[in-house]
């Protein structure tokens, strides 16, 4: 019995020794690539097809290639870009690279958004072959790098693992640079023209019921101006699925103008009834109910 225990022992050790050195080999071919990005331009931004023009260097660190005999085993995921190598070194690869990358851009709060600018590059061969590591030392942005009617935040680097519907999981090295427009340029360009041409409508409710036909094309034209400007504002965007903030800010003014309108059809009529007096009770009233109408729909909007 004691001599079968030892035969049974040892045969599953024999047995695990092929897994073990299965395992051992695959740590050993498993290559890293250390990749970095040291951006230097920044061409066209166009928000419609969500492409943007980029000039880096961009570099490759491995101790398990020579890249004297091959190119390294990467590619761009999110563009086509022109590759120029400046320095081939048996472990160190670099390259200017010039091209035009596309990104899902985020327009929900136009016109004060963030958007981000990336380059992806995912390796050829799969994770358990190819590991991409992110050099934090050296990439960066230059500093002579400006965005007409943009500003800088930050800039980020990411590794993913991307895994298809095969299966197949490859690692991904995102470079990220992190856009926003200017504040106070946004805020005059877009929002402040709808600002002042609503309040120049609402000045109807302080004008005499009496004043009908002064009153109405003072609504009706102010109210087509601030149709105009709301589809000027929205053409700089693509056709998105969803209400932007300028959007949201919109449908309050259209509440008002509403409110504005229709506050004056109905003192028309009590004006042509002879009862002025009640033509001033309904101004009155629905002048008070304009700060209730903003705050409902400014609450009703933050739930969508």
């Amino acid at each position: 019995m004691k001599i079968s225990f030892t035969f049974v022992i040892a045969a599953l050790s024999l047995l695990s020794i092929p897994a073990l050195a299965a395992d051992a080999q695959t740590v050993d071919e498993q290559k890293s690539y250390r990749v970095g990005i040291y951006l230097l331009n920044v061409g066209k931004i166009d928000l419609h097809t969500s492409s943007y023009d980029l000039d880096f260097y961009m570099w490759v660190y491995s101790e398990e290639d020579d890249f004297t005999k091959s190119k390294p085993k990467i590619e761009f995921m999110n563009g086509k870009a022109t590759i120029e190598p400046i320095t081939v070194e048996p472990h160190y690869y670099e390259a200017r690279v010039k091209g035009t990358f596309l990104n899902n851009l985020d327009f929900h709060q136009y016109p004060f958004e963030q958007i981000h600018l990336t380059v992806e590059i995912e390796g050829l061969d799969e994770h358990q072959s190819l590991v991409l590591m992110a050099d934090p030392d050296e990439s960066g942005i230059d500093k002579l790098i400006s965005i007409p009617g943009w500003n800088l935040v930050e800039m980020t680097q990411d590794i993913l693992i991307h895994d298809y519907p095969d299966g197949k999981e490859y690692s991904r090295y995102v470079f990220t640079m992190t856009i926003e427009r200017f504040f106070l340029s946004s805020f005059l360009k877009t929002l402040l023209p709808i600002i002042i041409i609503t309040t120049i409508a609402m000045l109807a409710f302080w004008m005499s019921p009496a004043n009908f036909a002064p009153r109405i094309g003072l609504g009706a034209s102010t109210l087509l101006a601030a149709v105009a400007a709301h589809l000027n504002a929205a053409n700089q965007l693509p056709p998105v699925g969803y209400l932007t903030l300028l959007d949201k800010i919109m449908i309050i003014a259209y509440a008002l103008f509403l409110n504005n309108l229709l506050s004056m059809v109905i003192q028309m009529r009590y004006v042509d009834h002879d009862m002025k007096d009640k033509a001033v009770q309904i101004n009155a009233r629905m002048r008070k109910f304009m700060p209730i109408i903003v705050i409902v729909i400014f609450f009703s909007l933050l739930i969508i």
